[in-house]
């Protein structure tokens, strides 16, 4: 992020900052979200928060969220009155009554996704599985518990073994964005992408929300252990 700046400053670029999984989390002190110009979060069902649906925009420049509201209500300032092109991007309120309600309890959803995965990570230190670094300056939100398995077929494999157990172990980008047929068909198929499609193949999410018990955690561990090492 910081290189990304770095360019942005240089040549007067605004940057539009992809939070959308990441409410909660924090780069060298600043909150996911607040790094870019614009802030985009998700409230999808399965995001960190939801509101049923939607997301929010996170700006911190009065004449910008001015322009994103007209955006939002028809480029409208105060109703039937369009001067810049907009759309219909309101948030109902039924939606936002969510909202406000899941962002109380967001603490509450960090703490217990963190504890969970500090639990998964100890467990798992000693196995063949590739562990997530968090570096010093980062505090992760663990929306996904991801480990990096040795090949697709190790990983394929485990995926299954979990499924059968009843455990939701998930490949969230089996085909990287330069692989899928738009992008194919727009010339980005024959990019040299190495390690993005390396990780479509080897990487896989286990659950960690707040829903998982310290006994669903033990249990995951010794199926992964005893399936991999």
């Amino acid at each position: 992020m910081d290189e990304i700046r770095e360019i942005a400053d240089k040549y007067g670029l605004f940057i539009i900052e992809d939070a959308c999984q990441a409410q909660g989390a924090v780069y060298k002190g600043k909150m996911a979200g607040s790094l870019g110009d614009i802030g985009c979060l998700s409230f999808y069902p399965g995001k960190v928060m939801t509101t049923g649906e939607g997301g929010a925009l996170l700006v911190n420049d009065e004449e910008l969220g001015r322009k994103i509201r007209m955006i939002r209500t028809h480029g409208q300032i105060k109703g039937y009155d369009s001067v810049i092109l907009g759309g219909n991007f309101r948030m109902p309120e039924i939606n936002a009554a969510i909202g406000l309600v899941q962002l109380r309890k967001l603490p509450n959803f960090l703490e217990k996704r963190g504890k969970n995965a500090k639990l998964l990570m100890e467990l798992l230190e000693e196995s063949n599985v590739i562990l997530s670094k968090v570096p010093e300056y980062s505090i992760h939100n663990w929306y996904l518990f991801t480990i990096r398995l040795k090949n697709e077929k190790e990983r394929n494999y485990l995926k299954e073994k979990l499924l059968k157990e009843g455990i939701q172990a998930t490949v969230y980008y089996p085909t990287p964005i330069h692989k899928l047929p738009y992008y194919k068909s727009i010339g980005y198929g024959n990019l040299n992408l190495p390690n993005s499609e390396l990780a479509s193949k080897t990487v896989l999410s286990l659950p960690v929300h707040p829903l998982v018990r310290e006994e669903d955690i033990e249990r995951m561990s010794k199926i992964i252990l005893s399936s991999i090492n």
